[in-house]
């Protein structure tokens, strides 16, 4: 931590003077300090579609993966150099890029479908950037945002537990999964 403040400010002095700027009542202050030192970058658009206090931290996560195409699909780890045959797990008739698992595979465009319709999204298009798109141009609920970052999330995991544990849901029972957590998670129950 020495050394990160002393590249961040320069010199001991103006450490020292710093330290003590985060210090009240003789505590020194973490929070403050974080302030002082952390970059900060330029807020993106989605963010209040992604952190927001209807949506359960781990489909947030997933939900910022996808937005930022941070997921291991298998187009992306063919890309890395490793050899796989390249099928979607949902559907095992096309290529498994991100738009396909999320918006075009048959299978998960009958939960989005379902989705949209209980939570009363936009059904038009299949492109990640038009959804997002409809998001933040319109007023959106918590209960739409909350869908959509379940969805992804439970997309995911139905998606991963095909491919390693060899256990499959239909559409109707993950959308069932899906209303009922976003449920829990808005109403407290």
């Amino acid at each position: 931590m020495r050394d990160l403040l002393l590249r961040h400010v320069g010199s001991p002095d103006q450490a020292l003077l710093l330290l003590q700027d985060c210090t009240s009542n003789g505590k020194y202050d973490t929070n403050a300090m974080y302030d002082v030192i952390r970059t900060r970058g330029t807020p993106v658009d989605w963010s209040s579609l992604v952190f927001n206090a209807g949506c359960h931290p781990k489909h947030s996560f997933i939900g910022l993966l996808v937005l930022q195409n941070g997921l291991p699909t298998v187009d992306r780890i063919i890309s890395r150099g490793l050899y796989l045959v390249n099928r979607c797990a949902l559907c095992e008739g096309c290529s498994e890029d991100l738009l396909h698992l999320f918006f075009a595979c048959p299978y998960s465009r009958m939960v989005f479908l379902d989705i949209a319709n209980w939570a009363h999204f936009p059904t038009s298009t299949v492109l990640l950037a038009d959804v997002l798109h409809c998001f933040l141009s319109t007023r959106t609920t918590g209960k739409q945002k909350a869908s959509l970052m379940a969805l992804l999330y439970f997309l995911w995991k139905e998606r991963n537990n095909r491919i390693f544990r060899g256990v499959q849901s239909s559409p109707e029972t993950l959308c069932i999964v899906i209303k009922k957590v976003v449920n829990l998670r808005l109403y407290g129950l």
